[in-house]
């Protein structure tokens, strides 16, 4: 089974919402799960989904469980199959493809925040090392023939003035080039499933790491107020609610809550001792707690996060870009004054 997931390129959480939005519909119509499974695979036009969806159809066949076929398809997330199997246990199979689908839009809202967020300072940089690279190669050159065809010597000053300004241009270039290695290897790591490596080295960075804690904080209240609703014990919600975390503090916060809880300490209070939550958000969660609605007040907690997520990204994006358009008027900047200024000092003295 592991070996087969590992070669095996997981769904994205779109198409991982969608498959979960479509069986829930299926089975609301009081479809048999095979039926719909098969209704599935002829109208699937992606070649990935389709070939996900034949292997589901043929082990829903076999066994008739969707839990055993969504595991052997391999496709799909550990997360999403042990809810599965939690619903066929607890005979809530319905309610809990629903809630499946509303967890993996929330991610896939969150992932296409990011992306949209990241691509303009993304463009901005490479404007950059175009402009700085015609600057250097093209322009600098250029004005260097006219002083010769002049026919009179730079004088020191007016030589050190376009020396600095060609040095910052190629350090402006080795930065940038930097810069965009470190954009490529995020990607390549992100597409090899490696997230969890890139967010763990992202993380030194301070806005970044404020982001992914709530983005993690986010993800365990949904994911507690989901297990809770689908019948499980709050005990058990807790032991699995790691394995969704990405972000290690996080993880290790939530399994000490785990341990709190089973020596008996409150929810609330095990809560408040890991520091997870805010105070305002710590005392929402305790009066659901004693008010009996924890499942509920939860999932309210994870979409406060992901809107929180979504204001911060916008802010740090909001302070990216004027920082990058000033950085690249005045690299620009000086290295036209730095061919302008003996340029001008040798037109003077000519006149």
């Amino acid at each position: 089974m592991e070996e087969n997931k590992k070669k095996r390129k997981l769904l994205p959480a779109g198409e991982t919402a969608t498959f979960c939005r479509q069986m829930s519909l299926i089975m609301d119509a009081g479809i048999p799960v095979y039926d719909g499974i098969e209704s599935l695979v002829e109208s699937c036009e992606d070649e990935k989904s389709r070939k996900a969806f034949e292997t589901l159809s043929e082990t829903v066949k076999e066994t008739g469980s969707l839990y055993k076929a969504v595991e052997a398809a391999g496709y799909f997330p550990d997360y999403m199959v042990n809810m599965i199997n939690i619903g066929e246990e607890t005979g809530k199979l319905d309610d809990v493809l629903k809630s499946l689908a509303i967890y993996y839009d929330r991610e896939e809202r969150t992932k296409k925040t990011i992306k949209s967020a990241v691509s303009y300072p993304i463009l901005l940089v490479c404007m950059m090392a175009v402009v700085i690279l015609a600057l250097v190669t093209k322009i600098m050159p250029i004005f260097e023939d006219i002083f010769k065809s002049l026919g009179t010597n730079m004088s020191e000053t007016g030589a050190n003035i376009m020396n600095i300004g060609l040095a910052v241009g190629n350090v402006s270039l080795v930065i940038i080039a930097v810069i965009l290695v470190i954009i490529v290897a995020a990607a390549v790591l992100s597409k090899l499933g490696k997230s969890a490596t890139l967010l763990k080295t992202a993380s030194v960075i301070p806005g970044v790491k404020s982001l992914n804690k709530k983005i993690s904080s986010g993800r365990f209240a949904s994911v507690i107020g989901m297990m809770l609703s689908s019948g499980y014990s709050l005990e058990k919600a807790l032991e699995m609610a790691p394995a969704i975390v990405s972000d290690t503090s996080v993880k290790e916060k939530i399994e000490k809550c785990g341990k709190l809880v089973a020596d008996g300490t409150s929810f609330p209070e095990a809560l408040g001792k890991i520091g997870l939550f805010s105070k305002m958000q710590s005392r929402i969660i305790s009066v659901g707690f004693k008010a009996g609605q924890l499942d509920s007040v939860m999932l309210k907690v994870s979409e406060a996060y992901e809107e929180e997520v979504n204001d911060g990204i916008e802010k740090t994006v909001g302070y990216i870009e004027p920082c990058l358009v000033g950085i690249l008027s005045l690299v620009i900047g000086g290295i036209l004054i730095s061919v302008m200024l003996p340029l001008a000092s040798i037109m003077s003295s000519i006149g």
